[in-house]
């Protein structure tokens, strides 16, 4: 009887491992879409992504190449493939905030920087992991 639940237990184990193995490879942040980000109800009393739109056929072409894009009253939000690409395209920006996969352009915007500090926070805040300071854009 042990063997056979010691079998059992191993059998358990090898299913067990490729999923929770797997769990390392699923990564959350690359599934927020900017239609999402934009379209949630603002968790604060102010709503940041005001007035939005959605600008991926024009914003994503080279040579930013993107995979979706919007402009709000804030901000103009780019949404990229991988963490790199969009270190990479955000690293290009004069006024700029790189967030995982998505980065903000303030470029041209006429929110207040109260209002853009507020949209990085709650870009930030969605995965609870961000680390460091917002830039001072006074």
């Amino acid at each position: 009887m042990n063997q056979r639940l010691g079998y059992a237990f191993s059998g358990a184990l090898l299913l067990a491992t490729p999923l929770l193995g797997g769990c390392s490879i699923v990564d959350p942040q690359r599934d927020l879409t900017l239609h999402e980000l934009v379209d949630a109800d603002s968790e604060g009393s102010v709503d940041v992504t005001t007035q939005p739109e959605d600008i991926t056929e024009t914003a994503c072409a080279a040579p930013v190449n993107c995979v979706e894009a919007y402009s709000t009253a804030e901000a103009n939000y780019f949404r990229f493939e991988s963490k790199d690409r969009a270190k990479k395209f955000g690293d290009t920006l004069k006024d700029g905030f790189t967030m995982n996969y998505i980065v903000m352009d303030f470029a041209g915007k006429k929110a207040s920087v109260k209002n853009q500090l507020w949209a990085m926070q709650e870009l930030a805040g969605t995965w609870h992991d961000y680390e460091g300071d917002f830039p001072d854009r006074r």
